[in-house]
Parts: C-alpha cells; structure tokens; sequence
C-alpha cells in the first residue's frame, strides 16, 4: 500500500468521526445563537410595546398564511369644534 493511500485512508476515517460531530456542534451552536438573538430582541422592545409588537407579528404571518381580513382603521370622533353651525 502506497503512502498516499494509506493517508487518503486515515483521512477518511477521520473524516467519517469528525464530520459528525461538527454538523452536531452546529446545531448546537445556531440554536445557541438564535436564543441569544431572541433575547437581546426581548430586551430591546419596551415592556409597553411589547402587545403591539405581538399583534403585528401575528398580523403579519396571518397574511403570509393567506387569512387576509380587512384592516381596522381608526376613525376620528367628531368633537364639539369639529362641527359646522
């Protein structure tokens, strides 16, 4: 057996213990990072605007669902100044 078979062997074999454990390590480290990122994105939202965030969110994946609904609009209410004599 020639040197560069008996490296291409090792290699491989190598490869078929390490490659594994990298993809595992991965996946550990992305769901890692996106709990991070969900974190800090909780923290940078104001506890006040947190509900409306949540609605738009909800809204927004509602229509990316195809459940579009009409939108509510706020009308404003006629005062006392607002009417003509």
């Amino acid at each position: 057996m020639a040197l560069k078979d008996s490296l291409r062997l090792r290699f491989e074999k190598l490869a078929d213990d390490v490659v594994p454990q990298l993809l595992e390590s991965w996946g550990d480290l992305q769901k890692r990072l996106d709990d991070l990122n969900c974190s800090l994105a909780n923290r940078a939202v104001p506890e006040d605007r947190r509900s409306r965030v949540s609605e738009l969110s909800l809204q927004e994946k509602a229509q990316e669902a195809g459940q579009d609904r009409p939108v509510v609009r706020a009308v404003k209410a006629a005062g006392k100044g607002s009417r003509q004599k």
